[in-house]
This record gives C-alpha cells, sequence and structure tokens, in this order.
C-alpha cells in the first residue's frame, strides 16, 4: 500500500491534488499546514520565510505519521513542501544526518513534487490570500529554497510533474502511471 508526499511551493496544487488521490482511493489524507507549530504559522504569515530548524520539528512529526501508516501497512497521501533533498531525508529517515540511509521499499514511498510557474503561482496565492495563511510575498523565498533532485538515482523516491498546461485529471493521471494504481 503506497504513501505519498505531495510536495512543492505554496499554491502549486498539492491540497487539491490530495484530496482528488483521497476521494478517487478512499485513502487517509493528511495536510501537513495542519502540523506546523503556531511559531512556523505566525512567520509564515508575516512574510517571514522558514529556517531549517523551524522546519526540523514539523519536518519530524511528518515522518512519524508516514512511518505509522508504512508500519500498518496502510495508504496514504500527505502534503508537506518537502522543498529540500534534506527535508525529503528528513521525511524518510526521521533523522537530519545525511549519512542515515533510506530503508524503505521503493514502492511502498513516493514523493511527488508539483511544479509550475511563478506567474500561475503568484495568481493562485492572490486569488486565495483571505483562506491560507502563506503570506504571497514568500513565493520567491520558496522557489529559491526549492530543490529538485538532479536525476532519479539521487532520488529514487521523488518523482516530479509539471503542472503547467495540465487539467487536474491529467496530473492525477500522471501520478497513478507513477505509482501504478
Amino acid at each position: 500500500m503506497p504513501v505519498i508526499v505531495l510536495g512543492g511551493v505554496t499554491a502549486v496544487g498539492k491540497t487539491t491534488t490530495a484530496k482528488q488521490l483521497k476521494d478517487q482511493y478512499n485513502w487517509d489524507y493528511i495536510e501537513g499546514d495542519q502540523y506546523h507549530p503556531m511559531s512556523n504559522i505566525a512567520k509564515m504569515q508575516a512574510g517571514i520565510p522558514l529556517t531549517d530548524e523551524d522546519r526540523l520539528p514539523w519536518l519530524m512529526l511528518l515522518h512519524e505519521k508516514l512511518k505509522n501508516y508504512l508500519t500498518t501497512n496502510q495508504s496514504c497521501i500527505i502534503t508537506c513542501s518537502a522543498l529540500k533533498s534534506h527535508y525529503r531525508q528528513i521525511l524518510l529517515t526521521g533523522s537530519s544526518d545525511p549519512n542515515v540511509k533510506v530503508k524503505i521499499s521503493t514502492e511502498s514511498v513516493y514523493i511527488i513534487i508539483l511544479t509550475s510557474s511563478k506567474d500561475i503561482l503568484h495568481d493562485r496565492l492572490l486569488q486565495r490570500q483571505n483562506s491560507h495563511f502563506m503570506n504571497p510575498s514568500l513565493l520567491d523565498s520558496q522557489l529559491q529554497t526549492l530543490q529538485l533532485p538532479a536525476n532519479q538515482t539521487d532520488e529514487p523516491y521523488t518523482y516530479i510533474i509539471n503542472c503547467d498546461n495540465h487539467s487536474q485529471n491529467e496530473i492525477i493521471n500522471e501520478i497513478q502511471q507513477i505509482i501504478k494504481q
């Protein structure tokens, strides 16, 4: 049973995609934003980028959620920006030590990074700024922080889907091809 982590910068469509997968497969869904400590939310509302130190407890908590689903052999979709390779490492291992190796089957966990153009992301942020805590001024910081894997060998669990010019159904179809469901 797969666990899918949907990553990417703010407003890329993680939540929309996760909810559609949840409805389609009847899998559990964890909205990663709900696990941010209030101090992180306050910083993001104020337009202050999070540091690695700010993100660490949040990533560790999401790792525990991911691990629980794997140990009980249940499927789940987790939304989490997972912007850096280092953050994805923490999600998979529960450790910030880059020497700790991932011991999870590549057919159990899929980290799917959604990408889109800055213009589309900016427009989406402006449309939702009254309903989401993320300050639109943080888009540039998130785009600068985003580290996509150079190749599948470096991060065999991580896949990239460019959402530009794709319908939501096309994005779901790409994910289905990746997870073979």
